[in-house]
């Protein structure tokens, strides 16, 4: 009878400890939350001061709110400097422009040979490429007035100066001809770039926005910027080559004293995957983007408004696709 007294002690025991086992598994796991590949997830952004730092931001608070043990992370980045990581396995995801994606896979621009690690996930919004000074800067007022000026560009592996000197070759000006005009090229992330042409340390300012650039919006307080106008038969020729590149009007408005619609260049970007990432995953990944569009809408509204099924594929190859996103778009119907 003892025994027996015994053994029933021993199975309680037994019981006991796994119901408490079970317990703690389920606070430290979250309860009802999915289950990633991996505790890691390495986002890469743009600068501080980009519109990208801020979508990637509320990217990896969705993913970790919604993923169990997920430490989700942002890499300050630019467009080609995040295809190459995700090429070497640095991030797993990462914004960059549809035009860089293209250059990518066929191994051309920034690309010394074809990148086949990679998958596209969706195109989210057109990016306005804008070229700009100060309004006190009387005798820039045209892009054949910046040849000899300090240009600032933004993050050198980003996308920005791979577009923008694809724009200037339809106006004969490469880095040379502006070198040997006394001008100069600088690189940085955005916020820098905003400071050194308030304070005079660069003439011009090159960045990207939806449509206005967060950091120039900060300057412009005590000194009004002036936007360069691209001529609309650059655009044209731009446009029908195979670049990426589109353009449309950065909107009256969008800065101080600005009246009137100008001319611009466009990008769209775009959000990519490696390729070798699990199909769920991916999955996952794409529909909780999708599913809390109302914390895009709330934090980043100029740009959430363009972030739609209907232009999710706008400059993507459907081949491209990642296997989960595509399954995804397949039961939204965006993809038939």
């Amino acid at each position: 009878m003892k025994k027996l007294s015994l053994t029933l002690l021993l199975i309680i025991c037994t019981f006991l400890l796994a119901a408490c086992g079970s317990g703690d598994k389920e606070v430290s796991g979250g309860e009802g939350k999915l289950e990633a590949p991996g505790k890691f997830l390495r986002i890469g952004s743009g600068p501080m001061g980009s519109g990208w730092f801020p979508i990637t931001t509320i990217m990896s608070e969705v993913y970790m709110d919604n993923f169990s043990g997920l430490n989700a992370s942002q890499i300050e980045g630019g467009s080609t400097a995040n295809l190459k990581s995700l090429d070497v396995g640095d991030i797993e995801m990462g914004i960059n422009y549809t035009s860089d994606f293209s250059d990518a896979i066929k191994g051309e621009g920034s690309f010394e040979k074809k990148v086949d690690t990679i998958a596209s996930v969706a195109s989210l919004y057109p990016v306005y490429q804008t070229i700009a000074t100060l309004q006190k800067s009387e005798d820039i007022n045209s892009i054949e007035d910046i040849v000899d000026k300090h240009i600032f560009l933004g993050p050198k592996d980003g996308g920005g100066p791979v577009a923008f000197w694809r724009m200037m070759e339809e106006y004969g000006i490469d880095e040379e001809k502006i070198k040997k005009a006394g001008g100069k090229i600088s690189y940085g992330n955005y916020n820098d770039g905003a400071s050194m042409l308030a304070d005079g340390n660069v003439d011009v300012f090159l960045g990207g926005g939806a449509p206005a650039i967060a950091s120039l919006q900060e300057i412009e307080m005590t000194n009004p910027v002036k936007v360069l106008p691209i001529d609309q038969d650059k655009l044209e020729s731009i446009s029908k080559k195979d670049y990426g590149i589109s353009f449309d009007n950065l909107p009256a408005g969008t800065y101080k004293g600005q009246e009137k619609d100008i001319p611009t260049y466009t990008a769209v970007s775009m959000l990519t995957v490696q390729k070798e990432l699990d199909e769920e995953y991916v999955y996952n990944l794409t529909k909780l983007f999708w599913d809390n569009m109302s914390a895009f809408e709330k934090q980043i509204p100029e740009r959430a408004k363009h972030f739609t099924l209907e232009t999710v594929l706008d400059g993507i190859d459907p081949e491209t696709l990642h296997p989960g996103a595509k399954k995804y778009y397949e039961e939204k119907g965006a993809l038939k």
